[in-house]
């Protein structure tokens, strides 16, 4: 769930240079360090002033009651937040994969101990407004995952390390590192749109329903998959859709032939193709059973130690969901076989994923192009 921290940027307690006094806030809290799962954190002011200039306090107020609409979380403080929408910048932290028992838990401490806060809420980024004051408004900052903090920055920039910064961090239990996130949130970044998040959302729904699986496992797996690559929701989306309103042999065949396609899209975006064999197997572009198989040794070879078992449970297993995609395409598979199909399909991406979040993640490959046209 992404969920977003407010925080008023003028209250006495914050002596006006309110971004430092929030980070150690948040960071004395002691809740972050304890969650065991990737996540990004987006921080900043939220514009609604700079998109009310020359429109009237009227618009302003009816855009903040807009922009601080919870979907399905809401822990805000009504009273102090309304009190905010013509006086004062609302400052932010969006924590983007956080589980809601974190998130209570950070909500109580900053509620009982920081009285800039003014509550916390979740933000949907298929819905306009919030894509826009959210996502696209603010700095995509740090990446968590327990006591591992990455510091971002864009497209191989220099690095100019604020000290500070990175010893707040680590005198909160924190090993710190820098990160290059590459071309997510520049202007060639096309995956910024109200379309592609509202295809996000549609696996979402689709999947937690037809895998049954737990809202956070889900999320997990959307998280990774656009670090991968965006464009991958395109096809899981189409399939999702085509499965979830099947009624034909047709509609199932087409399911099947997505669900392929989304294996085959894995497989070029973890492992591309080459000419040259991947110890002794070709890896070309017809063989995409094979290079998920050469991604999995790769990852299991870094990560070192006795780990054949372990390929050879996932390797077999993508094996499996090939074959059970392509007797899909056949007369003889019902909407039940390929509905377990992409639930175990999804189960095994996260396993995938999860052997190595940072190997999975390609902060430039669905930018290439637009890269080489600069």
């Amino acid at each position: 769930m992404n969920i977003a921290f407010l925080f008023n940027s003028d209250h006495d307690s914050l002596s006006g240079y309110y971004g430092p006094e929030v980070l150690i806030s948040i960071l004395s809290a002691n809740v972050i360090q304890r969650i065991n799962r990737q996540m990004r954190v987006s921080i900043g002011d939220i514009p609604t002033y700079m998109a009310s200039i020359g429109k009237g306090i009227k618009y302003l107020e009816s855009l903040c009651e807009n922009v601080y609409t919870p979907v399905n979380y809401d822990q805000l403080n009504t009273n102090k937040l309304s009190d905010t929408y013509t006086k004062s910048t609302v400052y932010c932290w969006l924590f983007q994969n956080i589980t809601v028992d974190a998130a209570d838990k950070l909500h109580t401490y900053l509620n009982q101990n920081d009285k800039s806060y003014l509550g916390a809420m979740d933000v949907d980024f298929s819905d306009p407004i919030h894509l826009k004051f959210f996502r696209n408004s603010l700095i995509e900052s740090y990446r968590l995952k327990s006591s591992y903090c990455s510091i971002l920055y864009l497209m191989s920039n220099n690095i100019d390390p604020d000290h500070m910064l990175k010893e707040d961090f680590e005198e909160h239990g924190f090993i710190v590192d820098y990160e290059d996130i590459g071309a997510r949130r520049t202007y060639i970044d096309k995956y910024n749109t109200v379309e592609h998040f509202q295809r996000v959302e549609d696996f979402r729904e689709i999947f937690v329903k037809l895998t049954k699986s737990n809202l956070n496992t889900i999320d997990d797996v959307i998280f990774a998959l656009e670090e991968l690559h965006p464009k991958i929701f395109d096809t899981f989306a189409a399939a999702a859709r085509t499965l979830i309103r099947a009624e034909t042999e047709e509609d199932l065949a087409q399911a099947s032939l997505s669900g392929r396609r989304v294996l085959e899209k894995l497989a070029d975006y973890l492992f591309p193709a080459s000419k040259t064999a991947f110890k002794g197997r070709a890896v070309g572009k017809a063989e995409y059973k094979n290079r998920l198989w050469a991604y999995i040794e790769t990852v299991l070879d870094d990560l070192g130690g006795d780990n054949d078992n372990v390929l050879v449970s996932l390797g077999k297993e993508a094996d499996r969901l090939v074959e059970l995609f392509n007797s899909g395409l056949h007369s003889n598979s019902t909407k039940e076989k390929v509905q377990d199909a992409f639930k175990d399909l999804v189960y095994w991406v996260h396993t995938v994923i999860e052997l190595s979040p940072k190997e999975a993640r390609k902060p430039y490959l669905a930018y290439e192009k637009s890269i080489f046209k600069l």
